[in-house]
């Protein structure tokens, strides 16, 4: 996965993260459950910008990618997901997150979907798994939108919420 990535769907550019990106990270972090994916959330713009250097240096190892979802027209960031993909099996695991404003209007779906197809297409995976805390039932629906399968509940502990499991294998027949 290493090089630039660049897709286009109907609503949205699926890009690389890039510096001018920061302003629209640090507003994200507002919210409580985007700002825990990041350990709490980042302070200030320099806390962003050292994320954002770390995620440019990931772009060349190749192990996982985190992708800008930004709007199609204006290139604004929107959110981002990140694709793990496993370094000896042809499965990758989702993770995801959007800005409040841009909720509810599909662009995470679309995004799944083109996220999907690119990792059976052009990474050759056979399973591609995500998860989500029993607390936000409205990420399973994005989920089951995208053509995932709930396969059960992953009990957790230390105070965590339990969580979702979903996933899409290669033969299974995606939306359009």
């Amino acid at each position: 996965m290493q090089g630039t990535i660049s897709m286009l769907t109907p609503k949205c550019n699926i890009r690389d993260v890039k510096l001018s990106d920061d302003e629209q990270i640090l507003a994200a972090m507002a919210c409580p459950e985007v700002a825990s994916m990041h350990s709490g959330g980042f302070r200030d713009i320099p806390d962003v910008r050292r994320y954002i250097d770390v995620l440019l240096k990931e772009y060349e190892n190749g192990k996982f990618r985190t992708l800008a979802i930004a709007e199609r027209e204006s290139d604004i960031l929107l959110g981002c997901i990140t694709i793990d993909v496993h370094k000896y099996f042809p499965r990758a695991e989702l993770g995801y997150w959007i800005a409040i404003p841009h909720r509810n209007k599909g662009f995470m779906t679309e995004t799944i979907i083109a996220i999907i197809k690119y990792g059976f297409s052009s990474l050759r995976l056979v399973r591609i798994q995500a998860y989500h805390s029993v607390d936000n039932p409205a990420s399973g629906r994005v989920l089951e939108k995208a053509g995932m399968t709930c396969e059960g509940t992953l009990r957790l502990y230390n105070g965590r919420s339990d969580e979702k499991m979903y996933a899409v294998i290669n033969t299974d027949i995606l939306p359009e």
